[in-house]
């Protein structure tokens, strides 16, 4: 068995929280998984993408999709299993039918020769036979001509069998037309072909000549496919052509490779005249500098968008891939494509009726945001960063987060969908990130943006920004909600505003101060700033005159009830201030705040430090003369804090939000992604409160932030326009851990407080009596000792570090959750064993790295230390290292009594181990000794979920808990567990609890066996890490205690067969959500046995369980066969140790078959005798006693009745209504649920099943339920 450790890298502060909303886990992606190469835009604007790719946002969706306009799937468009090649053309036909080439030669199991025509649906049109068509190569353009003909081009050399070299013309019905005869042809590629409106056909490639005519890349050819003379291209072009569209006018844009055309410089670009001749007023100047232009398309205005992979620079103007031309050749600058496609190519162009253009090709990063090969530019002229949303995250931008006390978070924005769930522009999510149901749900929230928020003290939000509706109540701009998302109908606000809101804030009397662009509240003048009383009417008393001359973006109350106002505008109030001004109460201009010439540019965001001084940012260059680039620190009084260490500030972009910790450093978001100081910084960073750059905090995003909020436990939530998160997919939300504050222990007393959540902690002097706590991050100075006492947790968010040491006393836990985090602290864990004798052997495995085997006990025999390999105990030496999560057992010190046992405490010295550790099993059905890695609690089913493909579900643990006597035990046995639970090895002490069960708890330093499944590897993780007690083998589990990590259904009874000498063997037998009553390695446990006297267990497919798993629904008419067999002759007992679920109040009972008894074990101990050896099958396990002739099961107010004729049942609770229904097989196979029925009978019509026995569960609304079973 082999033993792999998983390196390492230290993490940095701003760690994204995994737990939060795990749906957007990267797995669905981010648009086309390959490359998108065809856009055809259908009549009704659904979009036709043909390309390389495989999936859509997760979804199959192989080479050929149609999009609806919001860029989801139309499922409508059902194309059965799709092609089996690569879609390069597609052409939409006046009647709606789709014809599409390429280099397939299937379609949904067709014959189709690299050219297939769909129907409008989706399937295949039958009429257009194409079954052998193009036997080779690629068709790479489709061009249709007047006459319903096309024209298809690309390197195919055959048609039909007939040879057409890389052209051909194809007739209605999808055979060749043979009256175009083109001769030799060209024996290169020809990418594009355009029947022109006089019938001639014009083609472009890279071939030099066409039917033995010298024609450079491009030719033009007569109806019958002569070559047209009179097209007078000269030399040509000196290099590939590789994208062509024809003017209405009969002009023609080309762009490609090359640089010359017909001896003349054409930089990639070119438009010519009908007859060949260059068109000198098309003003490309000096062209493309870089890379190929592939693909040209027009809109109706004559605009020319092109697209390719080249970069540099048009005419002397930077580019990226795309850029829109007028009608001249102009650069057009009145599109922003941000910073375009990351790399790769632009392939594919479209544009619809309302001026949004469609790119394709084989970028994924468009404008920084993971854009998987499709990108939408609106009609506005922007990059639609929520177009062809994965579904996961918000599908648009998040622009304020709020973060609540009861640890859910409101979110603003202009998203309409988050997880794929309608949520128009407001939501509250859950603390794992998940849409609370609570709020506003099934309303159709606000029509348009959402800007700003904010909270009031009791738990009203007030929202504005750009919406005229908010669940269908007229309210322009601004509506204040209740803590459940109902309109606030106490806030009056009459005609509201003209125009947009783009900040809120909330003085102490709850007055509402509002800033924006709007002009006019309530029909009222008011220039961009107002404040309102509570109920929503204007406060009079507030009075900035003719305001300001723009937008104001941002304001910030002091503690003094002074405003800060920050914005666009150059004048305020009639006086020339530039961008930042300081309000009275009253609204009058604050003359001892003197901002001097004020920004260049304008102010988004601002900040309070503790002291008083103020944090701007920005898009500015300049403050009152002194350059600061997009931040500033301000002094109480406007002038310019010269100790803000910001230096040259930063290289690009605009500062969007500022948020000050606790300790006055600075979280700065936006949308810079150059430099801040010469420091790369990606749109989130953190300054120390000097100004200076802070090391230990590191995001990157991919796009925009504009908003963050700290949450109460202590996390930083983010919301902007990525879709990435340091290259962990999170769609315009995220969660992020980082340290708020720090705390000192100087011997005495604590510097800022005792530890806790968001605190670093640095211990300088000893402290010796640590209780629970959960910290940030945890330093010990050399020589220094910190203990945690017994019984308590130390959780970590982050590292242990420093050069001092931590101790854990006994049962006390070291928590970590977070698998990349690396320790450099030196830990003491004691852990003491239950008691030993001197001949006893204890099963461990170290929690820290680099233990010895000697050190964990000195006074043991030299050759007393053991692992297990290959079916066989090894000897190893007491100087060999433990090696991380590999079990060992060591027998007890040799100065130890061999008669009375007592306690042992072993240490164990180092650095604590943490993450992930990946385990070899070696082969197929062999038992591996493992243990707990982890100087804390290991959870045993996240284990076994995690791990279940390689492993059986079940873990056995030694244990001596059975009785000693004559110098020896008595017996020798393994305690068991799996998700039913565990069985030990005596009975219990007291009623109820069994203190020797293991409940699923695996205590640090704790071995145990596991069987394997496969050859592979065990996962240890932090996810498998609990907080709870670290007991040194079993802590007692309450009864029916489900742990919160694993909540389901489950309902058990342990029954222990034992004598009057002390032997004992236990059995679990329980009802289990997900185990059948067949044998299920997840949910039954063979028998392990070690138990020379006897052994206990039920029977499943020949195979003996000591813990069977039986599927739901239970059925009262159960019977469980149970075996046992035994060394000695006498007398023995059955009894139930503890029960919990269902059978708390349940009679059970034993039915011994040879004497035909049946007994209620609830009355007590079944005692019977036997001979030795093995019995099968002596008893069953009933809950009905079929002599007793009464049902207890169910009252008669409750009576179900239950009908089946032929394919249909019927179920009738006569006066009850019904809440469930679910039908399993005799299996415990679910193969029906019907939820929420609300009625008093149920109609279950073609149920497949085919004549065998059902069970029906049903659950009555009033809390009752029954199980009937049938045949079917």
């Amino acid at each position: 068995m082999n033993f792999i450790s998983k390196t390492q890298v230290y993490a940095q502060q701003g760690k994204v929280d995994a737990t939060f909303n795990t749906l957007d886990d990267g797995l669905i992606g981010d648009g086309f998984d390959n490359t998108v190469r065809s856009l055809s835009l259908q009549a009704d604007q659904n979009l036709i993408v043909g390309g390389d790719y495989l999936n859509l946002n997760g979804i199959a969706s192989s080479y050929l999709t149609r999009l609806k306009p919001d860029g989801s799937i139309d499922e409508t468009f059902n194309t059965g299993s799709g092609f089996n090649g690569k879609v390069y053309a597609t052409y939409i036909q006046p009647d709606g039918k789709i014809i599409a080439g390429g280099s397939f030669t299937s379609f949904n199991g067709i014959s189709s020769g690299r050219l297939v025509r769909l129907n409008q649906d989706g399937s295949y049109d039958e009429s257009f036979n194409t079954s052998v068509a193009a036997t080779t190569g690629i068709i790479y353009e489709i061009s249709p001509q007047i006459d319903g003909k096309i024209i298809i081009v690309g390197s195919f050399t055959r048609y039909n069998n007939v040879t057409v070299n890389r052209v051909a013309r194809i007739l209605s019905n999808g055979s060749l037309d043979t009256s175009f005869i083109t001769g030799s042809g060209t024996s290169s590629n020809i990418t594009n072909a355009s029947a022109l409106s006089d019938g001639k056909i014009l083609l472009t490639g890279n071939f030099t000549s066409f039917n033995g005519i010298q024609s450079n890349k491009i030719v033009r050819l007569y109806p019958d496919g002569r070559v047209d003379t009179s097209f007078n291209s000269g030399a040509g072009f000196d290099d590939d052509v590789s994208a062509m569209v024809v003017q209405s006018d009969g002009k023609i844009v080309l762009g490609g490779k090359f640089t010359n055309y017909n001896g003349m410089l054409a930089n990639r670009i070119i438009r010519l005249n009908n007859d060949g001749s260059i068109d000198d007023s098309f003003l490309s100047g000096s062209g493309l500098s870089a890379g190929s232009v592939q693909k040209i398309k027009m809109d109706t205005f004559g605009n020319i968008m092109i697209g390719g992979s080249f970069t540099g620079s048009y005419n002397g103007s930077d580019v990226n891939r795309v850029c829109l031309l007028n009608s001249h050749g102009i650069l057009k600058t009145d599109v922003d494509f941000g910073s375009g496609p990351a790399s790769a190519s632009v392939l594919a162009l479209a544009n619809d009726l309302e001026g949004s253009w469609y790119i394709g090709g084989s970028f994924s990063i468009f404008d920084g945001l993971n854009q998987g090969r499709l990108a939408k530019i609106n009609p506005e002229g922007e990059y639609d960063t929520g177009y062809l949303a994965a579904g996961i995250g918000f599908d648009n931008s998040v622009l304020k987060v709020l973060s609540l006390e009861n640890k859910k978070t409101m979110v603003f924005g202009n998203f309409k969908k988050f997880n794929g769930v309608f949520v128009s522009r407001i939501t509250r999510l859950l603390e794992e990130g998940l849409i609370d149901p609570d709020f506003n749900a099934g309303q159709l929230g606000a029509n348009n943006l959402i800007k700003t928020a904010v909270l009031q003290s009791d738990g009203k939000i007030i929202c504005g920004g750009n919406f005229t509706k908010y669940n269908e109540t007229l309210t322009n701009r601004i509506i204040r909600v209740l803590p459940d998302g109902v309109v606030d109908d106490t806030f009056s606000i009459g005609t509201g505003f003209n125009s947009q809101v783009y900040a809120i804030a909330i003085q102490s009397d709850q007055r509402i101060v509002v800033g924006g662009n709007f002009t006019r509240y309530n029909d009222t003048p008011v220039n961009r700033l107002i404040r309102l009383l509570p109920n929503g009417s204007r406060d009079t008393s507030f009075n900035v005159g003719v305001g300001a001359d723009a937008i104001i973006e941002a304001i910030l109350i002091q503690p003094d009830r002074k405003i800060l106002v920050g914005g666009h505008f150059s004048n305020f109030n009639g006086q020339s201030i530039s961008r930042l001004v300081r309000l009275n109460a009253d609204g009058s201009i604050d003359s001892g705040f003197n901002v001097g010439n004020g920004f260049d540019k304008y102010i988004y965001a601002m900040a309070l430090q503790s002291d008083g001084r103020i944090i701007i940012g920005g898009n500015f260059l300049n403050y009152n003369g002194s350059s600061q680039k997009r931040i500033v620190r301000l002094n109480s009084n406007g002038s310019l804090d010269a100790s803000f260490e910001s230096g040259s500030g930063f290289s690009k972009g605009d500062v969007r939000s500022i948020l000050v910790q606790p300790d006055d450093r600075i979280l700065v978001g936006g949308t810079f992604s150059g430099t801040y100081k010469n420091y790369t910084s990606m749109r989130l960073l953190r300054l120390l409160k000097s100004g200076d750059f802070d090391a230990s905090f590191d995001v990157r995003l991919n796009n925009k932030l504009y908003t963050m909020s700290f949450t109460a436990n202590q996390r930083l939530m983010i919301g902007g326009d990525f879709n990435s998160v340091s290259g962990i997919s999170k769609h315009r939300i995220a969660r992020l851990k980082l340290c708020l504050e720090g705390t000192v222990w100087d011997g005495s007393n604590w510097s800022n407080g005792f530890p806790s959540g968001g605190k670093e902690v640095f211990f300088k002097e000893d402290y010796p009596s640590l209780i629970s706590t959960n910290v940030c991050s945890c330093s010990i100075d050399y020589g220094k000792t910190v203990t945690l006492l017994s019984g308590n947790t130390l959780d970590i968010e982050f590292s242990y570090l420093g050069f001092g040491t931590l101790v854990l006393e006994d049962t006390a836990n070291l928590y970590q959750s977070d698998d990349e985090m690396i320790n450099t602290g030196i830990l003491h864990l004691k852990r003491k064993t239950s008691p030993i004798l001197k001949s006893d052997y204890t099963y461990w495995s170290s929690p820290i790295n680099n233990q010895k085997l000697f050190d964990v006990s000195p006074n043991t025999a030299s050759d007393n230390y053991y692992s297990f390999f290959n079916y066989a105990w090894q000897r190893e030496s007491p100087s060999n290292n433990m090696i991380v999560s590999k079990g060992y057992i060591i027998q007890g010190p040799t100065n130890y009594s061999p008669t009375i046992p007592e306690k042992y405490e072993a240490v164990f010295k180092g650095i604590p181990n943490n993450g992930i550790i990946n385990v070899n099993i070696g082969s197929a059905n062999i038992y591996n000794l493992v243990g707990n890695p982890y100087p804390s609690t290991l959870d045993a089913d996240v284990f076994l979920n995690v791990n279940k493909k390689n492993i059986k579900g079940t873990l056995y643990f030694w244990t001596h808990n059975t009785p000693y006597a004559n110098n020896k035990y008595t017996q020798n046995d393994y305690a068991v567990y799996n998700r039913l639970g565990g069985v030990g090895t005596r009975a219990a002490l007291t009623s109820g609890i069994n203190e020797t069960v293991p409940d699923g708890k695996i205590a640090s330093g704790q071995a145990f066996f596991v069987g394997s499944l496969s050859e592979g590897t065990i996962e240890f993780n932090n996810s498998m890490r609990t907080t709870e007690k670290n007991s040194i083998f079993f802590k007692p589990e309450k009864i029916n205690h489900i742990s919160s990590k694993n909540v389901f259904e489950r309902h058990r009874i342990w029954l222990n067969l034992k004598n009057s000498a002390g032997i004992f063997k236990q059995l679990l037998i329980g009802y289990i959500e997900g185990a059948t009553n067949l044998y299920d390695s997840n949910y039954d446990a063979e028998s392990f046995n070690a138990n020379q006297f006897v052994d206990f267990y039920s029977n499943v497919e020949n195979k003996k369980l000591v813990i069977q798993g039986r599927g739901l629904p239970f059925v009262e008419t159960d019977s469980i066969p149970l075996g046992y067999s035994s060394t000695i002759d006498g007398e023995f007992s059955i009894s139930i140790d503890h029960k919990d679920g269902i059978f708390e109040n349940r009679s059970v009972f034993i039915n011994d078959k040879d004497l035909n008894i049946t007994y209620d074990l609830s009355i007590g101990a079944y005692t019977f005798s036997t001979k030795k050896g093995t019995f099968k099958d002596r008893f069953n396990l009933k809950f009905v006693d079929e002599n007793l002739k009464t049902d207890t099961w169910t009252a008669e107010a409750n009576k179900i009745i239950v009908s089946a004729n032929k394919k249909n049942i019927l179920i009738n609770a006569n006066q009850n209504n019904i809440k469930d229904v679910i039908i399993f097989d005799v299996a415990g196979k679910q193969i029906y649920k019907k939820n929420e029925v609300e009625n008093t009978k149920l109609f279950i019509e073609n149920l497949s099943s085919k004549n065998q026995i059902l069970l029906i569960k049903v659950r009555l609304k009033n809390g009752s339920d029954s199980t009937t079973k049938i045949i079917f």
